[in-house]
């Protein structure tokens, strides 16, 4: 019983840190200028892009990540200033 109890401490102290590390953020709080740059940088390795969903690092960049029309997910990592720093 100890030890179970020990493993949903450590589980549960875990997963609030990991949610601690990344802000998920609705799309139209994304800065226009990182949106808008993060657009165009998808439209040019995947024209078919559609974002879903965006998350804050705590460096302060942006990661929008969306699907392709082929089911594939994809990422692009944006600074507020519209500055691309990774295309996936």
């Amino acid at each position: 019983m100890r030890r179970l109890l020990v493993l949903l401490v450590l589980v549960s102290g875990c997963s609030k840190a990991d949610s601690a590390k990344n802000e998920n953020v609705p799309l139209d709080k994304v800065p226009h200028v990182a949106m808008d740059a993060a657009v165009k940088a998808a439209k040019e390795k995947f024209p078919d892009l559609k974002f879903e969903s965006a998350w804050k690092k705590p460096s302060g960049v942006y990661e929008i990540v969306g699907k392709s029309k082929n089911g594939k997910t994809h990422d692009v990592e944006v600074t507020e200033a519209g500055e691309i720093t990774e295309v996936e």
